[in-house]
């Protein structure tokens, strides 16, 4: 009777030190959802990094031909077209050449005061803008990258420019009525950004506000946003 009892002790003690059967298979089954998991968090999280430049200038010539608006004039809307050249002579810096002939269209306010059918009004501008050109050097401190469409890359950067040049106008002589062409100094400052879309070509979009001496007294400021396709020579081997 006593070796029965203590063998029943024993199974009792054996029994009650096995742990239950989930507690058993609960490790291995976490280990593989936590794996499964992971792996489909990373891809929903994978993103692509740039560890360098996409696109160099460095001692690269970049050709520019461009169009847009001078837009703050009362009595004109002034329509650019002309070409910007560059030379990087660092990845930052650049010096450019620019020029633009201006296409001149009446305002909707000059065509109203000049209905003279009506209103007998002769409108006389003293100075209108017929071309620009001048120098400029550009900084690019800011270059990125912006995603499109999930899974492309496009790369873009900042400048600042600033310089100087001539502005050509007519003017309209206050005795004779004649008109006459005028050269003055000028100088400008802007913003630009440009979009690449390969490596010899991009998208650019400046702002520029140019000063020049006023026929009429003071400093006019005309501001100009242009739109331009770049093509960049090959990079130097």
């Amino acid at each position: 009777m006593k070796i029965v009892k203590t063998l029943l002790g024993s199974c009792l003690a054996a029994t009650l030190a096995l742990p239950p059967s989930g507690a058993l298979a609960q490790p291995q089954d976490t280990a593989a959802v936590d794996e499964a998991l992971d792996l489909y968090w990373a891809r929903k999280r994978e993103i692509k990094t740039l560890q360098k430049r996409e696109f160099l200038k460095e001692s690269r010539h970049e050709f520019t031909l461009f169009s847009g608006v001078i837009p703050n004039d009362e009595f004109f809307s002034y329509y650019p077209i002309g070409g910007r050249w560059n030379y990087y002579f660092a990845e930052d810096f650049a010096v450019e050449a620019w020029g633009s002939y201006l296409v001149t269209v009446n305002s909707d306010l000059k065509d109203f005061l000049e209905q003279k059918t009506l209103y007998n009004i002769l409108v006389e501008i003293p100075q209108t803008l017929d071309w620009l050109a001048g120098v400029d050097v550009l900084w690019s401190p800011i270059h990125g990258k912006i995603g499109l469409f999930t899974d492309k890359l496009s790369h873009f950067d900042f400048h600042v420019a600033f310089g100087a040049g001539a502005i050509a106008t007519t003017i309209v002589d206050e005795e004779t009525r004649l008109e006459e062409s005028k050269i003055d100094v000028s100088g400008n400052i802007g913003l630009g950004v440009r979009f690449y879309l390969s490596e010899a070509l991009s998208l650019r979009l400046d702002y520029r506000q140019y000063a020049y001496p006023a026929e009429t007294g003071g400093v006019a400021m005309p501001v100009e946003i242009t739109l331009g396709v770049s093509f960049f020579t090959a990079a130097p081997q």
